[in-house]
């Protein structure tokens, strides 16, 4: 469709567009490129038309660090207007840098889609505004102080005449304030010496209390600490109050009290909390302080008067309570309280969820018992009070599912220790439906076998008549053998109860079969056919590559498997630890036919195992505390020794720093242990150089002289991607082992290579040697070697080295030769 003749062509508008005295751009994209500007807005700019095309920021460069190119991305991007009056802008005009003044505007141009095409750029300069503005308002403030300065010119002589009266009433003031300063010297002198007397009745009464009490200054620093401080911790007043007291507080609780010490002198106000602090004798104190603030007569805040309590034994007491009180909610078995009446007052979160019940609100025991053994139940209740206790099986119901289930109920009743009265009552109890269940068939399998047996009997006596009889003793004889196979199954069922099952899987096809056990306790249908991926998803993710890796090592080499790990009920979400075992069958072929093996709940055990992981955790970091403070103290006392010259103390604390460490590494490696039983060893992969480690960990390692020669032969320059600390446990570990098990003066070499994808380590000494029996057993946990027993060590070192290689999908092994020695290696992936 042709153009009427009368609307103008481009070039015309763009020559009307350069007409106008307002001076306007257009841009286009977030860079803010130039497509057209007219006259106006490049003589604002200092600039021809060769910067038609470029960027904002490359046009004018001196726009750098202002906000104008932000703004511009921003309109482009949110589609947004921005505008601004008496907006300051640096521009460069004629190679000068000058400050102008803009009203502008940035619009976002939109087409019907709602899609930014371009900025519309408009601005006027109002530079000569600006500052015809800012000199008016320049002239009108110095106008106002000449006006200030003859007021005040005025004010002054007046003030001059009024200071010559006041000159003659100021000498009549000093000959009367001479007499006052006479008179409150006198009773300076009388209150300085009543805080004396006041003072000295404090520290008296400091002294006397059992109170630790303690004053300090409106900085916040210690002034005064009474005996019993001293006594507790052992240290000196100096030692005390040069903030002495802090380094003894629990590094658990030391940075939370202090912060709150620190906070409350901040703010002036009074402070409170508990807090660990070593004493003397070495174990830690539990103290409840509180300190009001000290006021100055006028006041003004004047420092804290502190006082502390020993509350030990109420802590620990809580402690046990808490920890009791944590064991009994994550039993496993049933367990209530009720009190005189039979009022529930707790039931443990299992006891809750069996029962179907949110809390024990307005709930009796009896409201626990199935209701047609109520009678029975309230009889055995009746009873409580004279025998003490009792103990029977009852069923239980689930008040929501309406079913009941058997418990072996157990009433023990809870008395006063102090009147011997009776109190309470406490029920604790196992879940025994399925034995039950397994007692009841079991009876009826004997039943059925009575039965037969009669049968048998009865067709024997047939036998002799006839070959009628023959046949009809040959059917009671086949309906046997069914009753036989079905008890067999029912025996199989039996195992259950001893919280087994059993599982197949067929080695072409991967189909798995499980017992009704393995799939209740999986969680699964049980009318559907089970594939891996099920089961898969019942193991925690943590170990699905560990019994990946154990199938296929049984399936490729026909070994037998035994490994534990964590699932999670597919219906309820109950967490459980399970034991698998497995074994492969061959064909006369030496072909796989089945790989099968039982599967047992020892969920029990595992826990008792991480409560015991636990305890020894908790234990070894509390003795590294003590341990801590014995090596500063051995620190210190070496230090002293050596600036006193004295050699034999210098070569006693040297073996005494010595057994520090031995010990130290002991603790360590409980604690490693501990953790990594519990799921709790953490393997954080990094990048670093193998061969650099290896140089670090020998110059670490042997830092006390050493009648070894160490030989380090680095041949591989390589990146590895692991946990660089607990790679390095494992050199120094294989390090220490070569050390203790060779002779003085012996070699010790250490070697690094790369064999195509994985890079292998060895440590070889020229020690004992290792016999093959104990070969099989050196990376089990707690196992040492049976020739010698001279040399210290619990035997977790090595177990804990092939945990930690095995985590790197390395491998560890040893080679020995007799008495030449022995040569450890471990091999780490490359990629």
């Amino acid at each position: 469709m042709s153009r009427p003749s009368y609307l103008l062509s481009s070039e015309e508008l763009l020559g009307v567009f350069n007409l106008t005295h307002t001076a306007t751009a257009i841009h286009v994209t977030e860079d803010a490129i130039i497509q057209e500007a007219n006259d106006a807005m490049l003589t604002i700019w200092g600039k021809d038309r060769s910067v038609i095309g470029k960027s904002l920021e490359d046009a004018l460069p001196e726009l750098k660090g202002q906000p104008f190119v932000d703004m511009f991305k921003r309109v482009w991007n949110e589609g947004l207007i921005i505008s601004g009056k008496d907006t300051a802008a640096q521009l460069e005009i004629n190679g000068e840098i000058q400050t102008f003044y803009f009203d502008f505007e940035y619009r976002a141009v939109k087409d019907k889609s709602d899609k930014v095409i371009c900025i519309l750029h408009t601005a006027i300069d109002v530079t000569e505004r600006v500052l015809k503005r800012e000199a008016m308002e320049l002239a009108a403030e110095r106008q106002a102080a000449l006006d200030r300065e003859q007021a005040l010119n005025e004010e002054l002589a007046t003030t001059n005449e009024a200071l010559s009266v006041t000159n003659k009433e100021l000498q009549k003031a000093q000959h009367r304030l001479h007499i006052l300063n006479t008179e409150l010297e006198d009773r300076v002198a009388e209150r300085v010496k009543a805080l004396s007397e006041s003072e000295e009745r404090f520290r008296t009464m400091a002294e006397g209390t059992d109170i630790y009490i303690a004053v300090g200054d409106e900085t916040g620093n210690a002034i005064y600490f009474n005996k019993p401080w001293m006594n507790l911790t052992g240290r000196s007043m100096s030692d005390l109050l040069a903030f002495g007291w802090a380094d003894l507080i629990h590094p658990e609780d030391r940075d939370r009290f202090v912060g709150i010490y620190l906070s409350a002198l901040e703010s002036k106000i009074a402070f409170a909390g508990e807090f660990r602090i070593l004493s003397e004798k070495g174990d830690y104190r539990w103290l409840l302080a509180s300190g009001p603030p000290r006021l100055n007569t006028d006041g003004t805040f004047a420092g804290y008067i502190s006082s502390c309590v020993d509350i030990t034994e109420r802590k620990l007491a809580e402690l046990e309570r808490q920890n009791l009180t944590a064991l009994v909610d994550a039993s496993s078995e049933f367990i209530s309280l009720a009190n005189l009446n039979h009022e529930m007052t707790y039931a443990n979160p299992i006891a809750l969820k069996k029962l179907g019940w949110d809390s024990v609100a307005n709930r009796t025991i009896l409201d626990c018992v199935y209701p047609q053994d109520r009678d029975f139940a309230r009889k055995a209740l009746s009873n409580l009070v004279e025998y003490g206790n009792f103990r029977q099986e009852i069923r239980y119901w689930n008040e929501k599912t309406q079913k009941p289930f058997w418990i072996e109920w157990n009433g023990i009743s809870i008395k006063d220790p102090i009147s011997n009265e009776f109190i309470a009552l406490a029920t604790v109890g196992p879940d025994v439906t399925e034995r039950k269940s397994h007692q009841e068939e079991l009876q009826n399998i004997n039943e059925e076998m009575a039965v037969a047996n009669e049968e048998l009997a009865a067709t024997n006596e047939e036998l002799a008549a006839t070959n009628e009889e023959l046949a009809q003793a040959h059917n009671n004889l086949v309906q046997y053998i069914r009753k036989l196979s079905d008890s067999e199954e029912k025996l199989l069922q039996a195992i259950e109860t001893g919280k087994m099952g059993t599982w197949s899987v067929e080695p072409q096809t991967f189909k798995v079969t499980i017992s009704g056990f393995v799939r209740e306790l999986l969680g699964l249908e049980d009318e559907h056919d089970i594939s891996l991926k099920q089961i898969f998803k019942a193991i925690h993710k943590d170990y699905h590559e560990l019994i990946v890796n154990a199938m296929e090592d049984a399936l490729n080499h026909h070994t037998s498997s035994d490994t534990e790990y964590q699932i999670n009920n597919l219906k309820t979400g109950e967490e459980k630890w399970i034991r698998a075992t497995g074994k492969v069958f061959l064909n006369e072929a030496g072909n796989v036919t089945e790989y099968s093996g039982m599967f047992m709940d020892i969920t029990e055990r595992k826990l008792d195992e991480l409560r015991k992981n636990d305890f020894i955790g908790m234990v070894s970091h509390e003795l590294k505390t003590p341990l801590t403070a014995i090596n500063g103290f051995v620190q210190v006392l070496q230090r002293k020794s050596r600036l006193e010259a004295d050699e034999y103390s210098s070569n006693a604390l040297e073996k005494t720093h010595i057994q520090i460490r031995k010990m130290t590494a002991m603790i360590n490696g409980f604690l490693n242990v501990s953790r990594l039983e519990s799921g709790k060893l953490m393997i954080d992969k990094t990048s670093f150089r193998l061969d650099e480690l290896l140089q670090e960990t020998v110059d670490e390692t042997f830092i006390s002289p050493s009648t070894h020669e160490i030989i380090l032969a680095l041949s591989c320059e390589v990146v590895v991607y692991a946990d660089r600390d607990k790679i390095g446990n494992v050199i120094s570990n294989l390090l220490s082992n070569a050390h203790k098990y060779s002779s003085n003066g012996s070699d010790i070499r250490i070697n690094c290579e790369i064999k195509g994808n994985e890079v292998i380590v060895s440590v070889k000494d020229q020690g004992i040697g290792i016999s093959g029996e104990d070969a099989k057993k050196l990376f089990d946990r707690y196992y040492r070697v049976q020739s010698n027993h001279t040399i210290s060590g619990f035997g977790i070192g090595l177990y804990l080295s092939a945990e930690i290689i095995q985590r790197h999908n390395g491998k560890i092994w040893v080679e020995s030769d007799g008495e030449m020695g022995s040569a450890f290696y471990f091999s780490l992936p490359i990629n």
